[in-house]
C-alpha cells in the first residue's frame, strides 16, 4: 500500500519517502532511553517516543514519512509545511493510511505530522480502531 501511495504521489510531483518502519522492542528501548536523557524524564520522553512494547512501530503497520526534497523536516513538526504532508493530508486515506497523532489526539502524544499508520485492511483497522 505504501509503494502504491508513494508512486501516486511521485506522479503528482511529490517525493514521499519512508524514514522508519517496523522497530524491534530492543531498538525502541534505545530510542526511548535516548529521549529520556534529552527531555529529562520518562514521562516527558513518552510524549515524543513510545516506551518499548507500546510503539505503533512494533505492529509493522506504521511509518514515519518524509519529503525527499526537505530532509531538514524529517521527524520534525515542520514536516507539516512540506508538499509531502499536504499530499498525504489529501490522499493518504485513499491508500488506507491515516495520521496517527494529529493535533489534540486523545492519546496526549505530541503532534507528529510525519507518523502515519495503515488501516487499510481488517486486521490493521481492528488493531487501531477496535
Amino acid at each position: 500500500a505504501f509503494l502504491k501511495m508513494a508512486a501516486a504521489a511521485r506522479a503528482d510531483g511529490v517525493k514521499i519517502i519512508p524514514i522508519s518502519g517496523f522497530r524491534a522492542v530492543k531498538y525502541q528501548k534505545y530510542l526511548f532511553e535516548k529521549a529520556g536523557r534529552r527531555y529529562g524524564s520518562e514521562e516527558k520522553a513518552a510524549r515524543w517516543v513510545a516506551p518499548p512494547g507500546f510503539s505503533e512501530h512494533h505492529t509493522g503497520w506504521s511509518l514515519d514519512l518524509g519529503d525527499e526534497t526537505s530532509a531538514n523536516t524529517d521527524v520534525d513538526q515542520s514536516f507539516e509545511e512540506t508538499k509531502a504532508f499536504r499530499w498525504l493530508s489529501e490522499h493518504a486515506s485513499d491508500y488506507g493510511f491515516e495520521i496517527s497523532f494529529p493535533k489534540g489526539n486523545p492519546q496526549n502524544v505530541n503532534y507528529e505530522p510525519w507518523h502515519w499508520r495503515f488501516i487499510g485492511n481488517a486486521e490493521a483497522k481492528e488493531l487501531f480502531h477496535p
